[in-house]
C-alpha cells in the first residue's frame, strides 16, 4: 500500500486527473443501478377475495385488505378477524430480440399474508363506530431485496423487483351517520440516509468510518364510502405517491486526493392514485363492482440512481441518469360475484373480475434505455366457502389472476457520425470508421435493445386466505 501511494504522489497534474477521472468512472458504473420500487399490493393486489375480483373492490371491500383498496371500508368488519393466506407469483414476460427470446423472471415469488380487522369494543354512542385493521404482506427471504439494472439494460419496470419488501398498513377506519364511512390507512417501510469517510490511517491502510441511519417513510391511503341506497355504495380513494429514499455521500482521501461521491436514488416508488369505486347489489344474489383508476406516473423521474462527484482538478462530475419520460396512467376494473350456495351453516360464492390499465414506461425509447412496458389487461377467477363454527365462522377464499401485456417494439435511431446526441434519444456509432480495421466500419453498436426489442406475454399470480372471525 505504502508503495501504491507513493506512485500517486509522483504522478503530474495530468496523471491524478486521468488517476481521478477513472476512479470516479468506475464507482459511477458500479453505482449506476436500478433500485427496487412498490410492493406486492400494487403488482398482484391484496387479499384472495379482491384479487379474484381483478381489484375492482374499493367500494365493496369489508377485511382487513381495506387498508390499501378502501381504508373506509373498515367499517364494514362486523366481528374481530384474522387472517392467513399465502400468494405464489410467476412471470413469462418475454424479451425479444431479433433471432433470441428470453424470459424476464420475478424473483423471491412467494410471500406470506397476514391481517386482522376488528370494531374497537367502546360502548354508548362509539358501539361500533371505530375500527381498526393491519395488513403485512412478507418476503421469507429477507425484508427489502434490491436488484440492479444498468441503464441499457432490457427489464420491466413495473414489475421486475416490484414485490420483494415488506408491506406494513395499519389503518382505522370510523363510520359516520347517514352511510358514511371514513378510513386511513398508512404505508410504513423506512430509507437509508449517511455517509462513508474513508482515508489512509496510521498504517497507510485505507480505514473507513461509516455513519449511515435508518429513518422511518411513510405515506398515506385516505378513503370515504357511502353507502348511498339499500344497493348502492360508492367510495373514493387516495393513496399518495411512495417512495424511499437512498442517499449516501462518500468521502474518499485516495493518495492524497479527496474524490467525494454523491449517490441518490428513490426506492420502492409507487405514484399519486386516485380511485373511484361502485358496488351494486343485484337480482339472483349477484354483486357488481367497478372502479376507475388514475396513477401519476409522469411525475416518477425514472428508476436509475443519480452519481455525482467533486473531484480535485477537475472540478464537479454528474453521472446523470438518461431522463425517461413516463406517462399517467389510467385503468378500469370490474367484478362479479355471486352468491351459488346461501345456507344457514355453508355459503359458496364464486368471482370474476377483468381489468385494463395503459402504459407507464415511454412508448418511444430510441437511445439507451429498455424499459419494457405496454397495455395490460387482467383476468381473474376465484371462489369463497364460508362455515358457521363454533359461534363464528371459518371462510377460505382462492383465486388465480392473469395478466397479460400487449406486445410493443422499442425501435432504436442512430445519430449522425460526428453528433453528441442526448443518451436517451440516439444511439452513436461505438467505433469511427477506419478503412485500415475492416471490423470499424459500417455502424458498431453494443446496446442489447438496437436494432429493436419488444415486450410482451404475461404474469400469473395463485393464492388461497384463511379467515376466522367470532362475536
Amino acid at each position: 500500500m505504502r508503495a501504491h501511494a507513493s506512485g500517486h504522489r509522483g504522478l503530474d497534474r495530468r496523471g491524478r486527473v486521468a488517476v481521478a477521472r477513472s476512479i470516479a468512472v468506475a464507482l459511477a458504473l458500479l453505482l449506476f443501478s436500478a433500485p427496487a420500487r412498490a410492493a406486492i399490493p400494487d403488482v398482484f393486489g391484496l387479499g384472495s377475495e379482491e384479487s379474484a375480483l381483478a381489484g375492482a373492490t374499493a367500494a365493496r371491500v369489508r377485511d382487513f385488505t381495506a387498508g390499501y383498496w378502501d381504508p373506509a371500508g373498515l367499517a364494514l368488519v362486523a366481528h374481530p378477524e384474522a387472517s392467513l393466506g399465502v400468494l405464489g407469483f410467476g412471470s413469462q414476460l418475454q424479451i425479444r430480440r431479433p433471432g433470441d427470446t428470453r424470459i424476464a423472471p420475478i424473483a423471491d415469488p412467494f410471500a406470506i399474508l397476514v391481517g386482522g380487522a376488528a370494531p374497537i369494543p367502546f360502548t354508548g354512542v362509539l358501539d361500533h363506530r371505530l375500527f381498526i385493521g393491519i395488513a403485512l404482506a412478507i418476503v421469507p427471504e429477507a425484508l427489502v431485496r434490491v436488484i440492479s439494472h444498468s441503464p441499457e439494460e432490457p427489464f420491466y419496470p413495473l414489475y421486475d423487483n416490484r414485490t420483494q419488501r415488506l408491506v406494513v398498513l395499519p389503518a382505522l377506519a370510523v363510520r359516520l351517520p347517514r352511510g358514511l364511512s371514513l378510513g386511513i390507512g398508512l404505508n410504513y417501510l423506512a430509507g437509508l440516509d449517511g455517509q462513508v469517510a474513508a482515508s489512509p490511517g496510521a498504517t497507510r491502510a485505507i480505514e473507513a468510518r461509516v455513519d449511515e441511519s435508518i429513518v422511518s417513510h411513510l405515506g398515506v391511503n385516505a378513503g370515504v364510502r357511502w353507502q348511498a341506497t339499500g344497493a348502492l355504495a360508492l367510495a373514493l380513494v387516495y393513496r399518495q405517491e411512495f417512495a424511499i429514499p437512498f442517499r449516501t455521500v462518500s468521502h474518499n482521501d485516495v493518495a492524497g486526493q479527496p474524490i467525494d461521491l454523491d449517490v441518490d436514488a428513490e426506492g420502492l416508488y409507487t405514484p399519486h392514485e386516485l380511485v373511484l369505486g361502485s358496488a351494486l347489489t343485484l337480482p339472483h344474489r349477484l354483486t357488481a363492482s367497478l372502479d376507475l383508476e388514475w396513477s401519476h406516473w409522469s411525475a416518477f423521474r425514472g428508476p436509475f440512481v443519480t452519481v455525482s462527484s467533486e473531484l480535485p482538478l477537475v472540478g464537479a462530475i454528474a453521472a446523470e441518469p438518461p431522463k425517461v419520460a413516463f406517462t399517467d396512467t389510467f385503468g378500469v376494473r370490474g367484478g362479479l360475484e355471486w352468491l351459488a350456495v346461501a345456507r344457514r351453516l355453508a355459503e359458496l360464492r364464486l368471482r370474476a373480475g377483468y381489468g385494463f390499465e395503459t402504459q407507464a414506461a415511454p412508448a418511444s425509447q430510441p437511445g439507451v434505455t429498455n424499459l419494457l412496458d405496454g397495455p395490460k389487461h387482467r383476468i381473474a377467477a376465484g371462489a369463497g366457502v364460508r362455515l358457521a363454527i363454533l359461534g363464528g365462522h371459518l371462510r377460505l377464499d382462492v383465486h388465480g389472476q392473469l395478466d397479460v401485456l400487449q406486445s410493443t417494439t422499442l425501435t432504436k435511431k442512430i445519430a449522425p457520425a460526428g453528433s453528441q446526441p442526448d443518451p436517451a434519444s440516439a444511439l452513436s456509432d461505438e467505433l469511427p470508421d477506419d478503412p485500415a480495421k475492416p471490423a470499424t466500419l459500417g455502424t458498431q453498436i453494443s446496446n442489447p435493445g438496437y436494432p429493436s426489442i419488444s415486450s410482451g406475454g404475461f404474469a400469473w399470480s395463485l393464492g388461497a386466505m384463511l379467515t376466522v372471525d367470532y362475536k
